[in-house]
């Protein structure tokens, strides 16, 4: 049996509130990214306004505590808040089942075959409140459809095919209302659309510095600094983006700003957010231990062979890069600058520190080979106008061909400072370093600690450091150690650099370094003294 029948089924129709996406609604004009994996972003935008309110209710901006800024270029800014509201939510989803299929193609003449031999055909003009993401649980609950003024009820099962008269649509638009979290902008005036500007301080979005040292002869070398950005945070799109050397202080930068915080919270408890560490293993900016000039004999050169713009600010630094794009969840490589850089090739050798054992100290030498291996080095110079951020630094030989040669740390370096590069062991250059007691004096000094007394010997040192140079060229050779007591003598010059005494210990801590040359084949002989207290 047929029968004609006009489809009419009630849907409650929700118009929607004068929301706005924020990632929509404002462009970046600059971001200044830090090596600590987060970034400072500064927006602009015209947005629409309804009754003096401008509503966010997607796309929060993720700023961090004591960092979010609003402002009104025209100064009508009246206050921020955020709460909970109940807003009318738009979704469109494919359609997979029979009655999602309807809903998508109102208005399309249709033929449903119904039961075992029933067809109903006509315009499909509404079809009721169906949750499509509820619709294939319910595929057994019943459907009331509107003909000619009189209603109909079936199972939803019972529909068992639908013939379209057109090609169909298979997106269907969803309209339902959820709780959802609302950034309002209030402002005194009513006007439609008012230009505002906000920053902030975001997380997910870092740079990692990156260098390539070309060793062209034994005095100078090339120095390339890229790069590499990890933006897991958003579009970036012609932006100015700052690439910032040194250490950020953001002390309450540790979570989401209060206003912001309810959306985004939300969102990452839904894992719609990447949740990053702040942390990242080369913010820390490292420095030389020993902060001296040392003259160098190469002829200067333009050090400057192509660079972005740059400059400081207080103690940071800035190297400016127009009009970068990069997609959510892309990295990219960048050039900064290229420089020619004087070098100088150093062999180091870090001994290891004394103690404050009374039985580390003996009456005769004991000489052993040193546990700390001797390094061949570069010094690199910094003539530059920029300051060498800390980063990875792959070393190459320009010699005809490019061959490898290391890859080491290059650590923070400032303008007209200098700092080392490892290049390889060195076992050509042996170092034996012995020390002996040569004076006792006991129960010298009394010191009372929680009711109980201590007496201290003080101890007098004297030390050697044999080094033997198996190469057949001269080598410039660093002696490094960190020596606890009072320095003496040394018949080699020492570079001195004392540590503030933080373990109430009654003995200073010294870094010392002897600086030399030894020629092909020579052996040198160093001798130094110091006094030391040792608990009795």
């Amino acid at each position: 049996m047929k029968n004609l029948f006009l489809l009419s089924l009630s849907l409650m129709i929700y118009l929607p509130t004068f929301g706005q996406d924020a990632k929509a609604d404002f462009q970046a004009s600059s971001i200044s990214i830090f090596k600590d994996g987060t970034a400072f972003f500064i927006k602009s935008g015209e947005v629409k306004v309804d009754d003096g309110v401008y509503r966010i209710e997607k796309n929060f901006p993720p700023a961090l505590s004591g960092t979010f800024w609003v402002t009104s270029p025209n100064n009508e800014l009246s206050f921020l808040s955020s709460y909970e509201d109940t807003l009318q939510i738009t979704q469109k989803v494919v359609a997979n089942s029979m009655i999602d299929l309807l809903n998508a193609n109102l208005g399309q003449k249709v033929r449903l075959h119904i039961g075992t031999d029933e067809v109903l055909e006509g315009i499909a003009e509404d079809i009721g409140r169906d949750d499509p993401a509820e619709s294939q649980a319910r595929e057994h609950a019943l459907i009331s459809l509107k003909l000619d003024g009189s209603w109909i009820t079936f199972f939803k099962k019972e529909i068992r095919r639908i013939e379209f008269f057109e090609q169909p649509g298979q997106l269907l638009e969803w309209k339902k209302q959820e709780v959802k979290p609302v950034l309002e902008v209030n402002f005194t005036s009513k006007r439609k659309e008012q230009p505002l500007q906000m920053m902030y301080l975001s997380k997910n979005l870092n740079w990692t510095p990156t260098y390539l040292i070309e060793l062209i002869d034994e005095e100078k070398a090339r120095l390339t600094l890229r790069a590499e950005v990890v933006n897991n945070t958003e579009d970036i799109e012609n932006t100015t983006v700052n690439f910032v050397v040194g250490v950020p202080n953001f002390q309450y930068a540790d979570r989401y700003s209060s206003l912001v915080n309810l959306a985004l919270h939300e969102l990452e408890s839904r894992g719609m957010m990447q949740n990053r560490s702040l942390a990242n293993s080369i913010q820390v900016q490292s420095y030389s231990t020993y902060q001296y000039d040392v003259p160098t004999t190469s002829a200067s050169v333009p050090p400057v062979v192509s660079g972005l713009e740059g400059a400081s600010a207080e103690d940071l630094y800035f190297y400016t890069l127009e009009d970068m794009s990069l997609k959510q969840g892309g990295r990219g490589q960048y050039p900064v600058f290229t420089a020619n850089i004087d070098i100088a090739h150093i062999y180091e050798c870090n001994l290891p520190q004394n103690n404050e054992q009374k039985n580390y100290y003996r009456s005769e030498y004991a000489f052993q080979p040193s546990p700390n291996k001797v390094y061949h080095s570069i010094k690199v110079n910094n003539s530059t106008k920029y300051p060498f951020t800390a980063g990875p630094a792959l070393v190459v030989k320009k010699d005809g061909e490019t061959k490898p040669i290391s890859q080491d740390r290059l650590h923070y370096t400032s303008i007209k400072d200098h700092s080392f590069v490892k290049l390889t062991e060195a076992p050509d250059v042996r170092i034996k370093q012995a020390e002996k007691a040569i004076d006792r004096k006991e129960r010298v000094k009394k010191i009372i600690r929680k009711n109980s007394e201590y007496y201290y010997d003080l101890i007098t040192v004297e030390g050697q450091v044999i080094a033997k140079n198996y190469k057949n060229k001269k080598i410039d050779l660093n002696l490094r150690r960190s020596i606890i007591g009072d320095l003496k003598n040394s018949d080699i010059e020492w570079l001195k650099s004392e540590r503030i005494n933080t373990s109430g210990s009654l003995n200073k801590t010294t870094d010392v370094c002897w600086e030399t040359s030894l020629k092909a084949g020579e052996e040198l002989e160093i001798n130094y003294s110091y006094q030391i207290y040792v608990l009795h």
